[in-house]
């Protein structure tokens, strides 16, 4: 088993090294969509909504992967690669009070519209009312990340890195969504 871990990680590597924008983006779609999955079995025992699985992995393989490559650059060319203290912590407070606000609003909309399928003026008030505790929860978790990702993790890697805990982020606001709108059902009265 570890043999075959071996040689996958290691075509892995070698694929991100010809091909790191589109690695990234097939990575970012692949586990966004398994984060669907995750999130729908564990909300209902309901078959596949396969349409969301695709709009969500559409989102990582678009978005997601994307942005987070070359914001990743971006940082990095930024601070010309320093690995100090204090650019670390600047890159850290970057990283989650520009792209980490921009990320969460897009994904809530994507997701309200998108996946859902839900009206503008539905997604305007959710955003109102959810975007700033879901920003909140988001600075609980990812400055942690960052960090750790900017002090330890090769650049090549830090996409990598992000989208493996983002898989657990967007299990998180897939569960959400899906809690503030089965709170909105009316319940029937007999």
């Amino acid at each position: 088993m570890s043999n075959v871990v071996t040689v996958a990680w290691a075509r892995y590597l070698r694929q991100l090294e010809r091909e790191p924008l589109k690695t990234k983006a097939i990575t970012s779609g692949s586990l966004a969509a398994l984060s669907d999955i995750t999130a729908q079995k564990l909300v209902s025992n309901a078959p596949l909504n396969w349409r969301r699985t695709v709009a969500m992995a559409l989102f990582g393989l678009i978005w997601s992967g994307p942005s987070n490559h070359y914001w990743q650059k971006f940082t990095n060319q930024l601070f010309r690669g320093k690995k100090d203290a204090a650019s670390i912590v600047q890159k850290v407070l970057i990283d989650n009070l520009v792209y980490s606000p921009v990320f969460n609003l897009l994904i809530m909309i994507y997701i309200s519209t998108v996946v859902e399928g839900r009206s503008m003026s539905f997604t305007q008030t959710k955003l109102q009312r959810d975007f700033p505790g879901l920003q909140m929860n988001s600075w609980k978790l990812w400055p942690l990340v960052s960090l750790i990702n900017y002090k330890y993790v090769p650049l090549k890697l830090r996409v990598l890195v992000m989208q493996a805990i983002a898989f657990f982020w967007q299990t998180f606001l897939i569960l959400r969504a899906k809690s503030t709108v089965v709170q909105r059902v009316p319940l029937k009265t007999a």
